[in-house]
């Protein structure tokens, strides 16, 4: 099934790329350019620019002497609605060993990418078998723990803090990078 006419065949295009209506997508160097040389005057007030990470997704995450399981946040914000609150983002990564116990105390949103993730529900006694394409919420309180045969990994968002900066990700963001 094709999409619609007008719609980009891929959901994420590669910057520098052309979607299917002609649009042209910026290289890094171009959106560089764009972020640091349009005069803001040509912009409105209200509109923020966004931050861009390029390639988050493929750096390598180790895990930590010992262990079979980890978090590595990339990016994080102190929201700015009516009730600030943090929003961090990052990667999960799992492999075959051990449980893995989680308590909330935060909310978080996991939506696996690749492999398995086992998740077992301390609430209700269930283990869901996560594969790529599949979403689980946690709410303040849940109780988890999580396990793998083989291997996973999952993009997360979470209302909490910085806690675990990715290592490999470190001042990645556009603004700050360094080109």
């Amino acid at each position: 099934m094709s999409p619609p006419p007008g719609d980009a065949p891929e959901v994420f295009p590669s910057l520098g790329q052309t979607n299917t209506t002609g649009t042209s997508f910026l290289n890094t160097s171009q959106l560089y350019f764009h972020q640091k040389h349009i005069p803001r005057s040509n912009m409105s007030s209200n509109i923020v620019p966004l931050t861009v990470i390029k390639g988050a997704g493929h750096e390598f995450i180790p895990l930590p002497q010992g262990e079979n399981a980890t978090t590595a946040d990339f990016h994080s914000i102190r929201t700015k609605t009516e009730s600030p609150a943090y929003f961090t983002s990052g990667f999960y990564k799992i492999e075959a060993g051990p449980e893995r116990p989680a308590s909330y105390t935060f909310e978080e949103t996991k939506y696996v990418l690749s492999g398995q993730i086992d998740i077992l529900d301390e609430a209700t006694g269930i283990t869901h078998h996560l594969v790529p394409g599949d979403f689980a919420f946690f709410y303040v309180g849940s109780k988890v723990k999580f396990s793998t045969k083989s291997q996973g990994l999952a993009f997360y968002a979470v209302t909490r803090p910085i806690r675990s900066p990715h290592p490999n990700l470190k001042g990645r963001e556009e603004e700050k990078a360094r080109l």
